[in-house]
């Protein structure tokens, strides 16, 4: 239930239109507060300085300036914007439009405007050439006018935002800070000096006879996996006395009817069965960050690759995202990864899942770069250099062994690729240095 409801704010909080609907609700109850108050100010009270204190022609016509402008200027934010995402999104990827969408900054500034609009309508309503002058409602047409001075401080910082929200390194830093904060919501931080737990494997805790007694289960769902509720599924497991085993993580697209999962034993699995499991999966149209480790990596890799295209030619873009993919990777090896093997509370195998592994992890990370690095040196030399670094970091042979196939396939990509004997040699000199850090 805890992912399911991760995955809606993720959602609501990826959208465009969620705060700026919110913050419409807003100036519904804004107008309500400001007109009730102004029923109840006393007429020598109205007279303030900094009250409006025209008639109702004044206030009228102040207000639909106002509301006419805000109009105009929402609509050229727009179309401004629209622009920008369409030349971000050739230049770092479309995907990347997620991010700008979910950006806070960028929701409210839109909320502000729609907010007015909708503030600057309702109050205009109230005003007609036939009111007093004692009538006009002073506090929610100086409200009105304050919050249309907000809405240009309001252009000015979103004009700023946007201009820095396409600077590659922006961008960079914007999608790197989603990764750290999806590892430290999904790995526990492992004790400081404590030797790594051996963790079992599939392999060690199914049954000798799990295939031959195990009945597959065909999936009728199609999409992405974005979250999988192991709880439930040992609970469901537990209560029908059975194992279940998944082939399949958040991130993975199963095909409907496909053959994914494994119930043990297989006498046990039936329509209702079948129901319950498949309602602990959650599959979607796209992606989500849920559970799904290797989605910032993605975007990670998908900017530097473009960065490395010849349309684009941008190599420091490609080495700010090397940077970052290096620290990610440092903050991974000291954290626990996912497990594969649930137990119920009296220790019995429940269920069985396919987990990410550090190799896996950093497969995704540098197999597309370094194919598209190849011809690229000073990327090559930098992927040797940030996996020399990560040396330190090494906790497990696992993790060395990993390190050590990137670096000798890196090397090997770079001779490849690579004519000039001097940049060779300092690929040759940085691929030493990360054999003997990681010795």
């Amino acid at each position: 239930m805890l992912s399911r409801l991760y995955n809606l704010w993720a959602t609501l909080r990826t959208g465009l239109w969620f705060v700026p609907t919110l913050m419409a609700v807003g100036a519904v109850g804004l107008a309500i507060v400001a007109l009730n108050l102004d029923a109840a100010l006393p007429e020598e009270r109205a007279q303030q300085f900094w009250l409006h204190s025209g008639g109702p022609e004044d206030a009228r016509n102040l207000l639909s300036t106002v509301f006419s402008s805000m109009v105009t200027m929402a609509t050229l934010v727009i179309s401004i914007t629209m622009v920008v995402l369409t030349l971000a999104a050739s230049q770092l990827g479309p995907r990347l439009v997620r991010n700008f969408m979910g950006d806070l900054r960028t929701q409210l500034v839109f909320g502000m405007f729609l907010m007015t609009i909708i503030y600057c309508l309702l109050v205009l309503r109230t005003l007609n050439s036939a009111l007093d002058i004692s009538a006009v409602p002073h506090i929610a047409v100086t409200l009105g006018t304050a919050l249309a001075l907000i809405n240009l401080f309001a252009l000015l910082y979103f004009i700023h935002n946007l201009a820095r929200s396409i600077v590659s390194d922006t961008v960079v830093r914007r999608v790197d800070r989603d990764l750290r904060n999806r590892i430290s919501r999904l790995l526990p931080t492992e004790d400081e000096g404590q030797p790594p737990a051996e963790r079992p494997t599939a392999d060690d805790v199914l049954p000798a006879d799990f295939d031959e007694r195990a009945a597959p289960l065909w999936l009728s769902g199609e999409g992405y996996v974005q979250a999988i509720e192991y709880e439930r599924l040992v609970e469901i497991a537990c209560r029908h006395k059975a194992v279940i085993r998944l082939d399949f993580r958040a991130g993975h697209f199963v095909i409907r009817g496909s053959h994914k999962a494994d119930i043990y034993p297989g006498r046990l699995l039936g329509p209702d069965l079948a129901t319950e499991i498949e309602g602990a999966i959650l599959v979607g149209e796209e992606r989500t960050p849920v559970q799904d480790l290797e989605f910032s990596i993605r975007h990670l890799v998908e900017i530097a690759v473009r960065a490395l295209s010849s349309g684009i030619n941008d190599p420091f873009t490609a080495i700010a995202v090397i940077n970052r993919l290096g620290a990610a990777l440092g903050e991974l090896m000291r954290r626990e990864l996912q497990p594969e093997v649930f137990c119920d509370e009296a220790g019995v195998v429940r269920v069985v899942g396919l987990a990410s592994s550090f190799r896996g992890l950093v497969d995704v990370a540098f197999h597309q770069i370094r194919q598209a690095a190849a011809t690229h040196p000073a990327v090559i030399i930098q992927m040797l250099s940030i996996i020399a670094q990560l040396a330190v970091k090494v906790r497990l042979s696992s993790q060395r062994d990993a390190l050590l196939h990137h670096a000798a396939i890196i090397a090997e990509a770079g001779r490849r690729g690579v004519s000039e004997a001097s940049d060779i040699a300092d690929i040759e000199h940085s691929y030493q240095a990360a054999q003997m850090a990681l010795k």
